[in-house]
C-alpha cells in the first residue's frame, strides 16, 4: 500500500501520517458519498490513535478507503487528516460524514466539510443516553428518536411532552441532546443518503480485523504492512460478492415478475434482497384515491392494518419520473413499496433509470465504466485509468484462482496489483 501523503516534524520525529493505494483512492471516487472514520484503534508501539476511512460499496459491505496515524486527537490533528484525505481524493467531498460525537472531530468536520451531513454514530448515542438516564420509558423514547420513521413534526411534539414529564430542558445533557438532534434524530437524517451507515460499527469491526495482523510492538512499516493485508481481505470478499451476483440465478418469488426479473439484471445480490422485500409489500398497500393531473397519475395509499398512513405517490408517464412522499428512496437508494405499487398500476415491466443508484448496480465498478474517463489527463483521469486495469488484473486472477485452478496455491495474487 503506497504511503500517498505523509508529514514530518522538524525534530525529525514522526508526525501526522496518511496513507491509501489507488485502488482505495478509485473505490472512494464511486463510494465516497458516504465517509466513516474512527479512531479508536491504538494498538501499535507509539500508541497513537490509528484512524480507519471506510464506506460501504455495492454489495452493501465495508471498503476501506485508507488509514491515518496522528499524533494526538486535537483538532489541529484531525484538520490535517480530513485536508489531506480530500488531496488525495482529487478533493471529491462526501455529502455524508459518520463518526463517534468526539468534539474535535466535530469541529474539523465543520470546518474541512461544511456542506456535509454529519451524523453522530448510533452506538454511540444509545451509550451516552444509558449513561445518563436512568428512566427506562425515556431511554425507549430516545431509541424511538434515534431509529422509528417519524416526521420532525412528531418528534418536537414527542420530545415537549417528554421535556415536561422528566424534566428535560433543566438538565445541561438533555438541551445539549435538543440541540444537536439534527446530528442523530431520524426525522432530521431521513431524507439524508447514508448508504446503510447507521454506526460507527463498521470502522469497530476493522478494528477487530485488524488485531489478527497487528501487534502492540509493531513498527510503523510493520503497521502499514499489516494494514495492508486487512485491506486486501476486504477486497477478496468484495471479489467473492461479485462474483457471486454475476454468477448466481435469483428465483423469482413476488407476484411482479417483469419487474423482480430487472431488478434482478441490475442490481448486487445484497441490494436485491432489499428490493425484493419491498416489492412484496406492495401487497399490504391499499389504493383509496387515484386522480390525473396533465399526464402525471396521483396515487394515494394506505398501510393495510394502519389506515391512519397515508402516502401519495406519483407517476409521470412522460418523463418516467416516480416521486413519493415518504422520501425514503433518498434514504435508502433503492425504490419503496410505495413507488413499486405505482409501477404496477402503471402496468410498467422495468425500474425506470431514474431510481436506479449506480452505487448499488452489480457493473458500478466494471472497466467499460471507467473507459468513459479516459480522456481525462487530470489526476482523476489517471486513477480511472489505474483503476480500470486493477479491477481487470484482480478479477482476471480471481476467476483463475476460483474458476479455473490456473494459480498455484499459496500465491498471493492480488499483492502483484495492490
Amino acid at each position: 500500500m503506497a504511503v500517498e501523503k505523509y508529514s514530518v516534524t522538524c525534530d525529525k520525529r514522526l508526525a501526522n501520517l496518511i496513507w491509501a493505494d489507488e485502488a482505495s483512492r478509485v473505490d472512494y471516487q464511486y463510494f465516497g458519498d458516504v465517509l466513516a472514520f474512527d479512531s479508536t484503534y491504538k494498538k501499535n508501539k507509539y500508541k497513537r490513535p490509528v484512524v480507519i476511512f471506510s464506506g460501504t460499496n455495492n454489495h452493501k459491505k465495508t471498503t476501506i478507503f485508507g488509514f491515518g496515524l496522528l499524533v494526538d486527537e486535537s483538532v489541529g490533528a484531525y484538520r490535517w487528516m480530513l485536508e489531506t484525505l480530500m488531496e488525495i481524493m482529487c478533493v471529491k467531498k462526501p455529502a455524508v460524514v459518520v463518526t463517534d460525537g468526539d468534539k474535535a472531530m466535530i469541529k474539523a468536520v465543520s470546518e474541512v466539510l461544511p456542506s456535509a451531513t454529519y451524523r453522530l454514530c448510533a452506538w454511540h448515542v444509545e451509550k451516552n443516553v444509558t449513561s445518563n438516564v436512568k428512566d427506562v420509558e425515556l431511554r425507549g423514547l430516545f431509541k424511538r428518536w434515534l431509529y422509528a420513521e417519524m416526521g420532525k413534526e412528531d418528534f418536537e411534539s414527542e420530545w415537549d411532552r417528554a421535556a415536561s414529564v422528566y424534566g428535560l430542558r433543566e438538565k445541561q445533557w438533555s438541551c445539549h441532546m435538543y440541540d444537536k438532534k439534527h446530528m442523530w434524530a431520524s426525522p432530521y437524517l431521513r431524507d439524508k443518503f447514508c448508504a446503510g451507515y447507521r454506526t460507527t460499527s463498521r470502522c469497530e469491526g476493522i478494528n477487530a480485523h485488524v488485531n489478527k495482523f497487528s501487534k502492540s510492538t509493531h513498527t510503523i512499516y510493520e503497521l502499514v504492512q499489516s494494514l495492508e493485508m486487512v485491506a486486501r481481505e476486504y477486497r477478496y470478499r468484495e471479489l467473492q460478492l461479485q462474483f457471486q451476483s454475476i454468477n448466481s440465478v435469483s428465483i423469482m418469488t413476488t407476484c411482479l415478475t417483469n419487474i423482480e426479473r430487472h431488478a434482478a439484471t441490475v442490481y448486487t445480490r445484497e441490494v436485491l434482497r432489499d428490493v425484493k422485500n419491498e416489492i412484496e409489500g406492495v401487497g399490504a398497500l391499499n389504493q383509496i384515491n387515484k386522480r390525473r393531473i396533465l399526464t402525471t397519475m396521483v396515487y394515494t395509499v394506505e398501510e393495510y392494518e394502519n389506515p391512519n398512513v397515508q402516502i401519495t405517490t406519483s407517476y409521470g408517464r412522460s418523463t418516467r419520473k416516480v416521486s413519493c412522499q415518504c422520501n425514503l428512496w433518498s434514504k435508502h437508494g433503492y425504490p419503496y413499496k410505495h413507488m413499486f405499487f405505482v409501477l404496477k398500476a402503471g402496468h410498467l415491466k422495468e425500474i425506470p433509470d431514474t431510481l436506479i443508484l449506480r452505487r448499488w448496480r452489480a457493473d458500478a465498478k466494471t472497466p467499460e465504466h471507467y473507459t468513459e474517463t479516459w480522456g481525462d489527463v487530470t489526476e482523476y483521469g489517471v486513477i480511472f485509468r489505474h483503476g480500470a486495469l486493477h479491477s481487470a488484473s484482480q478479477w482476471l486472477f480471481f476467476f483463475l484462482d476460483t474458476k479455473v485452478g490456473l494459480v498455484p496455491d499459496g500465491y498471493a495474487w492480488n499483492s502483484v496489483f495492490m
